[in-house]
């Protein structure tokens, strides 16, 4: 059964790429800054099941970009309510990479949240003074390897909580009191 459980995360992930209403579509990611934790919601832009990563698009001067040239260690949390399942994963960045290709592969309103004038979280007067570059962007894919799994679900009359751990090529499960 816990192969079985490791087996149903890839498929939701997968799944998520391609429809749009999937739970697992956006999901939380926490970074660390000054020793405190960060989290915001992202949208899963590419999963690899074999090499289990994940995918997301940022604006590079992010503060998320900047805790992570700081400290590559994430925590990524997917929760699905209408089957009650959480899964925390610990992962590492991988890569951080600017890609004008990719960049112009997004959809113009897309391109878009990636040529403010100035960096997110910028103070400014009004939403209606944003101001977008012509033709520079700011944006970065990132790519997060995951070393850990937690998974839980809320099932009666048992929960069932796991733990998978990447351990050389190979994720080894083991059942947790939930």
């Amino acid at each position: 059964m816990l192969n079985e459980l490791l087996e149903r995360c890839k498929g939701e992930w997968q799944l998520a790429l391609s429809q749009r209403n999937h739970p697992y579509r956006f999901f939380v990611l926490g970074t660390t800054s000054d020793s405190r934790p960060e989290l915001r919601t992202v949208v899963l832009r590419d999963y690899n099941p074999e090499s289990m990563e994940f995918t997301i698009y940022t604006d590079a001067r992010s503060s998320k970009v900047s805790s992570l040239n700081n400290n590559e260690a994430v925590e990524i949390l997917f929760y699905n309510p209408e089957k009650l399942t959480q899964v925390r994963i610990q992962a590492q960045c991988v890569l951080k990479e600017r890609d004008d290709t990719l960049f112009r592969e997004q959809a113009l309103a897309s391109q878009k949240d990636y040529t403010t004038v100035l960096a997110p979280g910028s103070r400014i007067d009004s939403v209606s003074s944003t101001s977008f570059l012509q033709e520079e962007h700011h944006f970065m894919k990132l790519v997060f390897r995951a070393t850990q799994l937690d998974y839980l679900e809320l099932r009666r009359p048992v929960h069932i909580r796991a733990l998978f751990k990447k351990v050389k090529e190979s994720w080894i499960g083991e059942f947790r009191t939930p």
